[in-house]
């Protein structure tokens, strides 16, 4: 049985330019020692050795030999039968017919597989040498013991045992230097990956040469036909071999992607988890380390993870947050609406929300915050927590609520100014009402504060004016709104009872002016001049309108007064006039 490796004519598209030149020449080179080999063997051929049985014999070689071969594993090249039949002409007709039909069949064999001219020249050259290696090698070592036909002759196996070597390294080394040559790999290894196991072939082909020729030696040449059924089962039974061989190769093959794969998976997992570590290391940090309040808070409120920057905002140990929740150190006054900001979070209503709210220190105060919740969901989409940043805005509060005073309150006297006077003035308007009270505007102006700005320094006008609010405050009740309106001017919105009359306020305000003045501890007396409006029901004005009304009855007073001269009033005798 044949187990000759034929090339075939692919070239690798990775060869670089000086390998591919290199191969080139060798190529050319086995192809031009084949010809010489070819050119020897015909010269030496005989005409005793051109028989009817040689003729037989060579036609079922190259006729038959190409068309029974089998593709080798991994390896792009062939295994066919005819190395029996060559074996068997060497032993039968000698090594020039051997070397003849070697090459014949190589041809035609390499022809069937490519059509690339230099490659099937080249199997040609390669199978040809190699039988003229094996046929001197053999008439080297044994001389006259290729023509003993003593099947138990020891020298008889050893010459077949070292055919099948000889033609088997002399194939495979060639074809293997090609390759190793292309590859640019050692050739022992090229001969040891792709040809080393294909020697128990050439054995088998040898062997079965040898039985053949036995037989024909026994009986006749025309018991080689009986030899078929043999060959057939050999061929076929190397044929499941190298099937089950191939199947094995593809299954190794296979589990070895599985592997390299299950690899580059193992790989990146390891690559994603030390990502995820180095995430959950670099968040933990930030979290922790936050200058600002981070939690963690479960969809029901309860505190999952808080840093030390929260616990110092609202005093409380880790412990002690993580056994409570966000409700317990909220203001009950932002609690709801906490709440219902959390709920649209978890209907999906909103992505984020921010909010300035209170908290409550566990000493009491309250602490101002800007709250700002996003939500985290599972991978089934549930609520998993909040994040909550907490950024403590107490101090920007305090800022806030001094420029807000500083804006309503005017700064000498410690009252309502005009701005503070009126953005407050409907909220009490209307609980004088609720109470079944009638609302009053009175108007007063500080009267000669010129002429104490002028004779006594500005700084003296300025304590003259801080005394008449103190004396106003004093006269009216606390929850009479009492303003200063600028410069000398004043403003009181008070309340009458159903049993009050307007006179009662100027009254109580001369008693009480009066009182002071008689203390006699500054070089003036206090005066005001006084004008009232009062309110009617049926009748819409404006807080405007009777600041209007109350600064003209004011004008009034001070007109029938003669204190032009004298810092020193005789009386206060307010001009009230009715709004209608």
């Amino acid at each position: 049985m044949q187990s000759r490796v034929i090339r075939e004519s692919r070239v690798s598209p990775d060869l670089t330019m000086t390998r591919s030149r290199i191969n080139q020449i060798y190529v050319w080179f086995i192809i031009a020692v084949g010809a010489g080999v070819v050119a020897f063997s015909i010269a030496h051929f005989t005409r005793d050795q051109l028989d009817v049985r040689f003729l037989l014999l060579a036609l079922i070689t190259v006729m038959i030999g190409p068309r029974l071969s089998i593709p080798i594993p991994r390896v792009k090249a062939h295994i066919s039968v005819s190395d029996t039949f060559i074996f068997l002409s060497l032993l039968l007709f000698g090594g020039e017919a051997a070397i003849l039909l070697a090459t014949a069949e190589a041809l035609c064999a390499s022809v069937r597989i490519g059509s690339k001219t230099r490659t099937n020249l080249f199997n040609a050259s390669v199978m040809a040498c190699a039988t003229f290696i094996s046929v001197w090698t053999l008439r080297l070592a044994f001389g006259d013991a290729l023509h003993v036909h003593d099947f138990y002759s020891s020298n008889y196996l050893v010459l077949l045992c070292t055919m099948a070597v000889v033609q088997y390294l002399g194939n495979s080394l060639l074809i293997a230097a090609s390759a190793a040559l292309k590859s640019a790999e050692p050739i022992w290894q090229s001969w040891r990956t792709n040809f080393l196991w294909t020697s128990i072939t050439y054995v088998a082909g040898a062997c079965a040469a040898g039985i053949i020729a036995r037989f024909i030696g026994h009986i006749g040449f025309f018991a080689f036909s009986a030899t078929i059924p043999i060959i057939a089962i050999l061929y076929f039974t190397y044929w499941t071999y190298m099937k089950n061989v191939e199947a094995s190769a593809a299954q190794a093959e296979q589990a070895r992607r599985h592997v390299e794969e299950l690899n580059r998976h193992i790989t990146e997992q390891e690559r994603i988890s030390k990502a995820l570590r180095e995430t959950e290391a670099r968040f933990r940090n930030a979290f922790d380390y936050a200058a600002i309040g981070m939690a963690l808070v479960s969809p029901q409120g309860a505190w999952l993870r808080v840093n030390r920057s929260l616990c110092n905002l609202i005093g409380y140990t880790e412990p002690e947050l993580l056994h409570s929740n966000f409700q317990a150190v909220t203001h009950a006054d932002d609690l709801g609406h906490d709440l219902a900001n959390l709920y649209r979070l978890m209907q999906g209503e909103t992505p984020t929300c921010q909010v300035e709210k209170r908290y409550v220190h566990r000493q009491g105060q309250i602490v101002w915050a800007l709250n700002s919740v996003s939500l985290v969901r599972d991978a089934d989409d549930n609520p998993a927590h909040f994040i909550f940043q907490i950024q403590d805005i107490t101090e920007r509060k305090r800022a806030e609520a001094a420029l807000h005073s500083l804006s309503l309150v005017d700064e000498l006297t410690g009252l309502y100014n005009r701005r503070g006077f009126l953005a407050v003035t409907d909220q009490h308007l209307a609980e004088i009402r609720r109470n079944d009270k009638s609302p009053v505007i009175l108007y007063a102006d500080l009267d000669g504060l010129k002429e104490i700005n002028d004779s006594l320094g500005h700084n003296e006008g300025d304590r003259a004016l801080a005394k008449a609010a103190e004396m106003l405050k004093e006269t009216f009740r606390n929850s009479d709104i009492v303003a200063r309106l600028g410069g000398d001017e004043f403003v009181v919105l008070a309340a009458l009872g159903s049993d009050e009359e307007p006179e009662s306020l100027t009254s109580r305000l001369q008693e009480n002016f009066s009182a002071v003045n008689k203390l006699g501890n500054r070089p003036y007396n206090l005066s005001l001049s006084v004008g009232i409006a009062l309110f009617d029901d049926e009748a819409t004005h404006s807080i405007e309108d009777l600041l209007a009304k109350a600064d003209r009855a004011m004008y009034e007073d001070k007109r029938r007064k003669r204190s032009r001269d004298s810092f020193i009033p005789q009386r206060i005798r307010p001009r009230i006039e009715a709004v209608a």
